[in-house]
């Protein structure tokens, strides 16, 4: 079975190349609204944490990841919440990267 990579230097070498890059552009795209709902949804399950507890998100993980908080339902929610929204950022950073190259 062809990987992504020998099927891409296929249509490439077809003649196909700039169809391959318009067709990959558009999906980084969509792959990026779609992290960008996701983020924004984590980000609004996250506001109820941050304002109950009078921090922010990123303070939090610091200080759970310190030791500092403990490991209350909420904390282990709220911490893996945030670590979703860092996954959706890193996503989104890996795409926006290869959308301007």
């Amino acid at each position: 079975m062809a990987t992504v990579q020998e099927r891409i230097k296929a249509m490439e070498r077809a003649g196909a190349g700039i169809l391959v890059d318009q067709t990959l552009k558009k999906l980084v795209g969509f792959q990026l609204q779609k992290y960008q709902r996701q983020a924004e949804a984590v980000q609004g399950q996250l506001a109820p944490f941050e304002e109950q507890y009078g921090m922010s998100s990123e303070d939090c993980y610091r200080r759970f990841l310190a030791g500092e908080l403990g490991d209350s339902a909420d904390l282990i929610e709220w911490v893996g919440l945030y670590e979703n929204l860092l996954l959706f950022q890193d996503r989104m950073e890996t795409l926006q990267a290869a959308a301007e190259a």
